[in-house]
């Protein structure tokens, strides 16, 4: 049994329960992967606060710093990629797509999305594959020695969550 909401009313579809599960879970993936791209910010912002306070002040820079802000960077960038899937922010150009009618924009936002969806598990399956790489080989950082191999297979799952959002929006035709 579906239910039909004043948004889905306005775009004269109705929306069924599993509609209305898919975009919640997606509401409260994206509030949770926000959150913690917040928390990765704050501790990179953290790092180098600690840094350039220890550097400048007491001649005594924080070690590891630059590698741990490279680490926290890398999983900032990917814990965003579902977040931004999932809004459809990706940067566009719409040079001539103003001027195409609703159903040739249309098709094209349906094409792009599943492009970006393509290029996201291609690019999630290469990062799972230099993860496997790298933990075999047991690289880690320099200084610090972080192991590169789980930092590589979170960011290879975000993308992999991220292509899985994208394929979601295609199932939806949204």
């Amino acid at each position: 049994m579906s239910r039909e909401t004043p948004d889905s009313a306005a775009a004269g579809r109705e929306t069924s329960l599993p509609a209305r599960l898919v975009a919640g879970l997606l509401g409260a993936g994206t509030r949770a992967l926000q959150l913690v791209a917040a928390v990765l910010l704050l501790a990179m912002m953290a790092v180098t606060f600690v840094d350039v306070i220890g550097r400048y002040l007491f001649n005594a820079p924080l070690p590891g710093a630059f590698e741990l802000t490279e680490v926290l960077l890398a999983l900032i960038v990917f814990v965003g990629l579902p977040i931004v899937t999932a809004r459809r922010e990706h940067v566009t150009v719409d040079l001539l797509t103003g001027k195409l009618p609703d159903g040739a924009r249309a098709a094209l936002a349906w094409l792009a999305t599943l492009a970006t969806g393509a290029v996201l598990a291609l690019l999630a399956w290469r990062l799972a594959l230099s993860a496997r790489d790298f933990s075999a080989y047991g690289d880690a950082t320099v200084y610090l020695g972080i192991p590169l191999g789980p930092v590589a297979g979170i960011m290879a799952g975000l993308t992999g969550l991220a292509a899985l959002v994208a394929a979601v929006l295609l199932a939806r035709r949204q």
